[in-house]
């Protein structure tokens, strides 16, 4: 059932959010089959080659691996606990949690399980993301450490997207345009309730609720979505208007992207919708960022492949309540004034429950000649590890960082 058209209705609600919220692309493979000829046999066959001698024969011989070092099977363990593997203190010492953690890698990613701490195994996690994405059930209770009540997300527009509260499966959020909206455990899906102005709406899917979010890659994700919106000043008797769309999402694999906040490894999402709105996406896709949990860039294209929206990410901002952000931002500013690219710093908050690494990375100077720096913030202490980075620039009036676009 395709979505009526009412006059007085106003913009459709992901075609609003398509161009102040969240992206996607499609991709075709062209397969080419051939097919074998078979010959005749006018002539009978030639004889089979006489088999080879073991004399002749080259001895095949599998050398066994040196065993590592303390200092690498550290490097293993520290590389296997930014994957989420738990293989205990990174001691270069060889233990039980060690090998479960090592045979547990080998076997997700299809090598031969045996637990051993090699120089093979190194090569192949450097081939592999850091961080692996947490895939969790869209219906899933949220995580604490994923979305944090209070954290912004501020994007390029200026967008600004704040976690107002979290209960079960579900996460309300606000954004500086007066908008609040209710999403699942991620980042991509419809939203489940909405209200913009006096117009509200409401979204419900096939999507099984045991699915997992973000799909693996190459996994292909089909779902109903059928919406309903409608004029709250309206009261009882307002038009409710409802539209079914197919949804089809994938995960693309890996793709480098430079946004304001950093230049990272993310995971493409690309989703299609049919039919889409009138003049709103139907291509979206979501840059993931693993480390962060979250999208760090979103694009949109109209039916004909044309973009028509982008969002890129600015900053992660931790949550927490006010005298915890004055002591985080002043250990941060005195980061961003003093520490050189790739140095680190720990800020512990004042009432002593938390501890975050503050990170300085590269420096520029912004089109206006400000001095701008990029940098991440890392809770300690949580697995998978989780990040927020952000770029800061200082003012030319106080001489303070701040965030761009952000008061």
């Amino acid at each position: 059932m395709t979505a009526l058209h009412i006059p007085d209705r106003p913009p459709d609600r992901f075609a609003v959010r398509g161009v102040v919220h969240f992206g996607a692309g499609s991709l075709a493979v062209l397969l080419l089959l051939s097919t074998l000829a078979a010959c005749g046999f006018r002539n009978p066959p030639p004889p089979p080659a006489p088999p080879r001698s073991e004399a002749t024969a080259p001895p095949v011989t599998i050398l066994p691996e040196k065993p590592l070092t303390p200092d690498q099977i550290a490097l293993v363990q520290s590389m296997l606990a930014k994957r989420g593997y738990e293989p205990g203190p990174a001691d270069g010492k060889m233990g039980p949690n060690t090998s479960r953690a090592i045979a547990r890698y080998q076997r997700e990613k299809g090598l031969t399980v045996d637990g051993a701490a090699t120089a093979s195994l190194i090569h192949h996690m450097r081939g592999q993301p850091e961080i692996a994405p947490q895939v969790i059930s869209v219906e899933t209770a949220i995580p604490p450490d994923l979305y944090p009540v209070g954290t912004r997300f501020v994007y390029s527009g200026i967008e600004l997207h704040t976690v107002t509260g979290v209960k079960g499966a579900r996460i309300n959020w606000k954004t500086n345009l007066g908008d609040q909206y209710v999403t699942g455990p991620h980042f991509g899906l419809p939203e489940l309730e909405w209200q913009s102005g006096t117009w509200k709406g409401t979204a419900v899917s096939t999507l099984p609720p045991e699915t997992s979010w973000p799909p693996n890659q190459g996994m292909d994700i089909y779902f109903e979505v059928t919406s309903q919106e409608w004029n709250d000043a309206q009261g009882k008797n307002a038009q409710r208007h409802v539209s079914d769309v197919s949804w089809s999402c994938s995960n693309k694999g890996a793709r480098a992207v430079k946004v304001p906040a950093g230049s990272f490894t993310t995971q493409a999402i690309v989703c299609d919708r049919s039919p889409a709105p009138t003049g709103a996406w139907q291509t979206r896709v979501w840059y993931y960022l693993p480390t962060a949990g979250h999208f760090a860039r979103r694009d949109d294209f109209d039916d004909e492949g044309q973009e028509i929206a982008k969002m890129e990410l600015v900053a992660i901002l931790p949550g927490g309540n006010e005298t915890q952000r004055k002591s985080r931002e002043n250990a941060i500013h005195g980061a961003l004034d003093r520490a050189s690219p790739g140095e680190t710093t720990v800020w512990r908050s004042p009432e002593g429950a938390e501890s975050y690494v503050i990170r300085v990375n590269s420096g520029f100077y912004s089109p206006g000649g400000r001095q701008c720096r990029t940098y991440s913030v890392t809770k300690q202490g949580t697995l998978p590890r989780r990040e927020f980075p952000a770029v800061a620039c200082k003012s030319t009036r106080n001489k303070r960082w701040i965030t761009p676009g952000l008061k």
